[in-house]
């Protein structure tokens, strides 16, 4: 114990654990006073996983300063010109490696843990759902942190060379963000197969409160990251090229049982949380567990829905919470649920909603989903959203336009026309047209706004 004191008051450790929490609190605390940037709808303080999900994902800033403080001290013994001295010393140098090695690791895991405790205390005090899938995403940040010491210590120790800990700390940065930005189901993702990404440190930004790795995944990346320590920490002891050599075996192990381990497709990452997205329903509205507390809000508008999309053939029955993550640049890909109004409550068209505002929210469409993602621009999705609104206020009674409407070019004009040729039709013709609008929305295919204008043919 005196010799692990000595080690934490003379080395870098102090000076890592203080890095490491100013980088990682000023990052939450720094975006407007609340967290990362995706406060909703898998923010930072409100559930478990998503918390730990979003300390997890900051090690893709944290872990090249972990790499890089580790190689700097990795290089303690040829810096100081003591190897040969020490060399000659009969006690075994993996004695004296072990302590600088836990005094370390140490610095970094406590550090790791206050970021990861004050998150998990700020949901608390939000009165956040508790649930375990929390614990393996946690246990997986927490190897990271060790094998990013045990990396640093060991390559230091393999190439004392003044350059050798910035160029190291570079690296891992750009590895970091790489295979992150790879693992992303975007214009940039797709640099390199799904099983390759997932050997990086840091997960994809959380944007859903019911979305959590899988448990092949994290298994999987916990067997790498413990053969990433472990090898690492084995160089930085070994004295000789033969220990050297065999010190790799054990991040050679780790790949081996970790790669066949992570799913194949990206869309296979990611398993629905069964106790946040367990059905909370009044009658025919149903929220998940997570948002039990706006039923109550959710229960009048819904049923008021319902009542107007039952004018409709083949009319949905149900309202429920979608747990689908909200998409930012994806269109739905696949037929919808007819006899379903899914609502997804963390969206920002559901945002302060409440009476006719939610009603429409919820018929728009004949109570679909819409196939486009935002990207307040472009005629396609100009031309679908002037489609919801126009059967939206057909259904209601009458015409109301979304409150985004400035952003598109034309969309007024769009739905004012075929609202006015809508009405002119006679009655029997105006619900075939609505059906047809409200099919081609369900199926993605086709133009919701031809349908409503020229007919299902």
């Amino acid at each position: 114990m005196n010799v692990l004191r000595t080690e934490l008051r003379r080395t870098i450790a102090p000076w890592l654990t203080l890095a490491v929490l100013v980088v990682g609190l000023g990052f939450f605390f720094g975006f407007l006073n609340k967290g990362p940037w995706f406060k909703e709808p898998a923010a930072w303080d409100g559930q478990w996983a998503s918390s730990v999900l979003w300390t997890r994902y900051l090690l893709m800033l944290l872990w090249p300063i972990i790499v890089g403080a580790s190689a700097i001290q990795g290089m303690r013994d040829s810096r100081s010109g003591t190897g040969e001295l020490l060399g000659t010393m009969p006690r075994p140098a993996r004695h004296r490696m072990t302590k600088l090695s836990l005094a370390l690791g140490l610095a970094a895991v406590v550090a790791y843990v206050v970021i990861l405790l004050t998150g998990l205390g700020q949901v608390v005090a939000h009165d956040g759902l508790f649930t375990f899938s929390w614990v393996l995403p946690a246990l997986v940040g927490l190897v990271a942190v060790i094998a990013g010491v045990g990396l640093g210590l060991g390559v230091g120790r393999l190439l004392p060379n003044p350059v050798t800990a910035p160029a190291l700390a570079v690296l891992a940065l750009v590895a970091c963000v790489l295979l992150q930005l790879s693992s992303e189901q975007s214009s940039v993702g797709g640099l390199l197969p799904n099983r390759l990404t997932q050997l990086g440190i840091a997960p994809q930004e959380p944007r859903s409160p019911f979305l959590v790795p899988t448990v092949s995944l994290s298994v999987g990346q916990l067997c790498w990251l413990a053969g990433l320590a472990a090898t690492g920490f084995l160089l930085f002891s070994a004295s000789t090229v033969r220990r050297r050599l065999l010190a790799l075996l054990p991040v050679v192990a780790g790949l081996a049982i970790a790669l066949p381990l992570f799913p194949s497709a990206l869309a296979d990452n990611l398993t629905v949380d069964q106790v946040t997205a367990a059905p909370v329903c009044d009658g025919p509205v149903c929220v998940t567990k997570m948002h039990a507390d706006q039923l109550s809000t959710l229960v009048r508008p819904g049923k008021e829905a319902l009542r107007q999309l039952a004018k409709l053939p083949g009319a949905p029955t149900t309202l429920m919470e979608s747990t689908d993550a909200s998409r930012s640049t994806a269109r739905l890909v696949g037929a919808q649920d007819p006899s379903k109004v899914f609502v997804q409550l963390d969206d920002w068209k559901y945002y302060s909603k409440h009476g006719d505002d939610a009603v429409y929210r919820l018929t728009a469409g004949g109570g679909t989903q819409v196939c486009g993602a935002p990207s307040y621009g472009g005629e396609r999705e100009t031309r679908e959203l002037a489609a919801r609104s126009v059967v939206s206020g057909w259904l209601g009674g009458g015409l109301k336009l979304p409150s985004a409407a400035r952003y598109y070019t034309g969309l007024t004009d769009l739905a004012n026309q075929a609202w006015a040729g809508l009405q002119a039709l006679p009655q029997q013709e105006q619900l075939a047209r609505v059906a047809a609008s409200r099919q081609a929305e369900l199926s993605c295919q086709g133009d919701a706004l031809t349908a409503l204008t020229r007919g299902a043919a």
